[in-house]
């Protein structure tokens, strides 16, 4: 049907209904009209389609949206996904927490009691690594909990209860290590950083390693705790501490990790040196070295023993390579390596049980 602005089927001329052949006879010329448009209609059909593309928009992903943007996995196998890098983190692992200072210090937002070191000292401290005051954790609104790989962690679960995210570590080697800052590096948004610090980390344990390649390895005795003897096994980060700086361990065969030994056994393997961490300084620290069988060694009754920072031997983290060039000096000379160590950090205290015993939760 055709149409003119008037409303006639037809056009301007003849309004009698008998259509374009009788207007052409008529000498009137007829004008073909676009087809008349429900206004109705098309504004419902508008209202349609907007409706349709907002609730599209709004489902559609959007880069604005706080969708994870940055993803690794943790010691668990399970994924961290974060929208953003995190910027507010607490850890309950000591070399952890370590390794997050030498990446962001200013992302940590509470420590642990066994964070010593005097730049985590304005840090609010949230007591025992193993049950941290959770409350005072959940007032902070940290976007990054670092907890031990176990799953049964209470820290972890509570954190997870509050939509925090967790990463979950297990630091038993210097190659873990490396993979913590790798990983935690991305986490915080300072892969550049963490490229650095492990890079310098290398370096230093390949100075070490150099300095005494051409030595004879002394053998080694590690003292976990005395009472029951546990010492290093094969597999850990003392252990390679100990192969780096020109020493042997003595139970580097054992089938485990951190075994338990008899004084025994120690007094069987005949060590050249003993080391033994703690915070206590001379040999008042170790009467124990006085009691039957220790006594004995050779070791002992040479003086052969060192007493190192267990803040800086027990902890794989970024100053591993500080304790291998400290361990090198004892076993080799003072000019077997051209520097003095950097002073260990924190002030000398009595020794704690609860600290020392165990390196790998460290």
């Amino acid at each position: 049907m055709y149409t003119t602005p008037l409303g006639s089927p037809f056009g301007t001329c003849g309004q009698d209904g008998r259509g374009t052949r009788a207007l052409a006879h008529s000498g009137c010329t007829a004008r073909p009209a676009r087809p008349a448009r429900p206004k109705r209609k098309v504004g419902i059909t508008r209202c349609r389609v907007l409706f349709t593309f907002l609730l599209l928009s709004a489902c559609a992903p959007s880069e604005d949206r706080a969708l994870p943007s940055i993803s690794v996995t943790d010691d668990l196998g399970r994924t961290v996904a974060l929208s953003a890098p995190a910027r507010r983190v607490f850890s309950v692992i000591p070399s952890i927490t370590e390794t997050v200072a030498a990446l962001d210090p200013d992302a940590l937002v509470a420590r642990t009691r066994f964070d010593r070191a005097p730049e985590f000292a304005h840090l609010p401290s949230l007591g025992d690594g193993m049950s941290p005051n959770l409350e005072a954790l959940a007032r902070l609104e940290p976007d990054l909990v670092i907890s031990w790989s176990d799953v049964t962690e209470r820290v972890a679960d509570r954190a997870e209860a509050l939509g925090i995210a967790v990463y979950r570590a297990d630091v038993q080697t210097i190659d873990g290590l490396r993979s913590h800052l790798s990983r935690l590096g991305s986490l915080l948004g300072r892969e550049g950083r963490a490229s650095l610090v492990t890079d310098s980390l290398d370096r230093a344990l390949d100075r070490v390693a150099t300095a005494v390649r051409s030595r004879e390895p002394v053998s080694v005795y590690y003292s976990v705790w005395h009472d029951p003897p546990q010492t290093t096994g094969p597999g850990t980060f003392i252990d390679e501490v100990i192969s780096l700086a020109g020493g042997r361990n003595i139970f580097a065969d054992a089938s485990r990790g951190w075994p338990l030994v008899s004084v025994e056994a120690v007094l069987t393997r005949n060590p050249d040196a003993l080391v033994i961490p703690g915070r206590a300084r001379g040999a008042e620290a170790v009467p124990w070295l006085r009691a039957p069988g220790w006594r004995e060694l050779e070791a002992v009754r040479n003086g052969r023993f060192l007493l190192v920072d267990g803040d800086l031997f027990n902890r794989p983290g970024p100053r591993v390579a500080e304790a291998a060039e400290h361990l090198a000096r004892f076993l080799h000379g003072e000019d077997v390596l051209p520097h003095a160590p950097a002073p260990p950090t924190g002030a000398p205290r009595p020794a704690d049980p609860a600290e020392s015993r165990n390196p790998s939760r460290h």
